[in-house]
């Protein structure tokens, strides 16, 4: 169930003089195996040209990857999977250790409560904003793609009085506007950081399909990140992601979304169940 290893690897921190990382398997998903704030750093050492892939993997993207093999593979495919979501963690917890699974499940359960993992969790939002906060700093461009209607270009709106003097530009992408335009405007404008709101799956399709063809530096599906940034969606309070329950947030904020959030408890289950 779990691979745990430390091994060179120049594609996840360029040229970086810590050279090793440390990765871990679960599920057939190569997870990197580093807190928040090294991705972050490593991220930032990327150059143009590199379109160095990036997927935030949450117990959805689990869940769908157990029965779509086409999914799993697109994973494989990747240059970071990172873990978005406290679910990941809590699983890795629970399965590091022999015992009664219950028990440790409700055991590392009350320690994600208590806000002990919350560094571990390198959420798609919380990383876009660091990567725009810093981008900005830089004078790196970013480029948002995808999102509901005009939700692409007010998060990058909102990012930019943020923090001042970011460089962006946005595009809502397809349906409207065809792959070989959206690459023509992206290249055009040069960004260091692309990210892709397409949602599970599709944005991970058009990334592989794609970034070949893209002058990136760093491309990332970021699912809902543009509903948040745009204003659309409230974020979950510091309390509320402290206890790894932006999840429950989101959902009552938005209650058409039960029906997906659905993959949690099965997803519980199925670690809870695993020998």
């Amino acid at each position: 169930m779990i691979e745990m290893k430390t091994k060179e690897s120049k594609k996840i921190v360029g040229t970086s003089v810590e050279n090793t990382v440390k990765t871990v398997k679960m599920w057939d998903i190569p997870f990197y195996g580093s807190k928040r704030t090294r991705v972050l750093k490593d991220l930032l050492s990327k150059k143009k040209g590199e379109s160095f892939w990036v997927v935030t993997v949450n117990p959805e993207f689990v869940m769908k990857s157990r029965k779509d093999r086409e999914f799993l593979e697109l994973l494989s495919k990747s240059d970071m999977n990172v873990v978005d979501g406290i679910g990941i963690i809590w699983a890795k917890k629970v399965l590091e250790e022999k015992g009664w699974r219950c028990w440790r499940g409700f055991k590392v359960g009350l320690e994600v409560l208590k806000g002990k993992f919350t560094k571990e969790v390198v959420a798609g939002s919380w990383l876009m904003g660091e990567l725009c906060r810093e981008g900005a700093k830089r004078g790196e461009r970013v480029f948002f793609l995808g999102g509901f209607l005009d939700r692409a270009k007010r998060s990058g709106e909102n990012l930019e009085k943020k923090y001042p003097g970011l460089k962006y530009d946005s595009c809502e992408g397809m349906p409207k506007v065809t792959d070989r335009e959206v690459i023509k405007k992206i290249n055009a404008f040069k960004p260091k950081y692309l990210f892709v709101a397409y949602g599970m799956k599709k944005q991970e399709e058009w990334i592989e399909k794609n970034k070949g063809k893209l002058d990136v530096g760093v491309v990332m599906g970021v699912g809902r990140s543009f509903d948040y940034y745009s204003g659309d969606l409230k974020m979950a309070p510091k309390i509320w992601r402290k206890m790894g329950l932006e999840w429950l947030y989101s959902l009552i904020q938005d209650p058409k979304r039960l029906k997906r959030q659905l993959a949690l408890p099965r997803f519980i289950w199925m670690v809870l169940r695993s020998k």
